[in-house]
């Protein structure tokens, strides 16, 4: 995660410069400056190249550079570096003026403890950034790039995590700490877990496939459930081809309602897999546009061995 040091960097980086020009401005000492320089261009966030004896930085084309260098002089009394620790760009990343928290539901989601949920929602209230109504609380629209800037961090981070680790490969899905990606290369990083169609292989399902493979890059899980594939599938391709495969592997799985409903929620597809959760609750008996007849779904339950 980016430190304060280096946010204090990024935020007065709005033109070239060089080492000591910026530990004048943000009276640091030149080695912590190019400390904080190694930080950002590991990240691409910044580019360095050599000019005579001096190395010149210059700030990315990243849209949350931008966004960052705005708030700061759009808001020259916010010491945005200090306010945007780790804990807080995640509470951001979910946090805007558009949607209401409670703080359980942003701990929940964070799966920070409430007690740092609180302190840095009073943080925010305290600086007229957060509004609060009843036990709700949300951006005020003059502070939403602050969503904004830790919602583009994240998804620049995870780009570069994706350049570096695999060499190429399209996000399809991202919260922020985990992703889905697509990439035509073989990957063996122990965080890459194979998903997508090839993965339904491990409950006997086999189905033809192209070259492209679909990996979830996560820190915390060491291995898949089948509710993540499931949802997995849907967010790569909701088609009827693809909505008939996952029912299958829930029928095989044996995944329940309950199951199939909280991974869902997880993956902010609950409207996509409600229909197919009714659908195989009652056999057929609700079905909607997004669902097979059941004839249908029988046949292909058969084609593959799948025991309704």
């Amino acid at each position: 995660m980016i430190a304060e040091r280096e946010l204090r960097v990024l935020s007065v980086l709005d033109s070239p410069k060089g080492r000591q020009e910026l530990a004048d401005e943000l009276n640091y000492r030149e080695d912590t400056v190019s400390e904080a320089l190694t930080g950002l261009a590991r990240y691409d966030l910044i580019h360095k190249e050599r000019v005579g004896n001096r190395v010149i930085a210059k700030p990315s084309d990243a849209r949350c550079v931008e966004v960052l260098q705005s708030l700061t002089k759009s808001n020259p009394h916010v010491d945005f570096p200090d306010v945007l620790t780790p804990s807080m760009l995640n509470i951001l990343y979910y946090l805007s003026s558009g949607d209401a928290w409670t703080a359980t539901e942003l701990a929940e989601q964070t799966g920070h403890a409430r007690a740092t949920i609180y302190r840095g929602l009073r943080t925010l209230t305290n600086r007229a950034m957060v509004i609060k109504q009843h036990s709700q609380y949300r951006l005020t629209e003059e502070f939403n790039d602050l969503h904004t800037f830790a919602h583009e961090l994240q998804h620049h981070i995870h780009r570069v995590r994706i350049k570096q680790d695999i060499g190429s490969g399209t996000l399809v899905w991202e919260s922020h700490e985990e992703f889905l990606v697509r990439t035509d290369t073989e990957v063996e990083h122990p965080d890459y877990h194979r998903t997508g169609l090839d993965a339904f292989a491990e409950y006997g399902l086999q189905f033809f496939t192209t070259s492209e493979q679909y990996y979830f890059y996560s820190e915390d899980r060491n291995s898949l459930t089948p509710g993540d594939l499931f949802c997995h599938l849907l967010l790569i391709e909701n088609d009827s081809r693809h909505r008939k495969y996952a029912l299958l592997l829930a029928v095989k799985a044996d995944l329940s309602p309950e199951r199939l409903k909280t991974a869902a929620d997880e993956y902010g597809i609950t409207e996509i897999v409600n229909p197919l959760v009714e659908f195989l609750k009652t056999e057929g008996g609700k079905v909607s546009e997004a669902t097979p007849r059941w004839e249908e779904f029988e046949t292909l339950a058969d084609e593959y061995g799948v025991e309704l």
